[in-house]
């Protein structure tokens, strides 16, 4: 089992908080547990979790906010005028 300190990991990465860490975290372990992934996870004989948090430790992964599409009428949103 690996034991990491998350806040100091946070802070090094400028990651806001550590639920913003956990999702990053979690999404590479995913990407990593996907076919192409599996063959550097297997070769390394380490779990996918544990790769991905030495990733993001490392500087490997990042993270961005993609800004929310615009609401345009007939976008399946409600638009409600006076």
């Amino acid at each position: 089992m690996i034991f990491c300190d998350l806040e100091k990991i946070y802070r090094e990465r400028n990651i806001s908080n550590k639920y913003i860490l956990t999702l990053m975290v979690s999404a590479r372990a995913r990407q990593l547990s996907e076919q192409k992934g599996r063959l550097v996870a297997e070769d390394t004989g380490e779990k996918f979790i544990t790769r991905a948090l030495r990733d993001v430790q490392e500087g490997r992964v990042e993270f961005r906010f993609l800004e929310p599409p615009a609401k345009t009428p007939g976008s399946g949103h409600v638009v409600v005028e006076d």
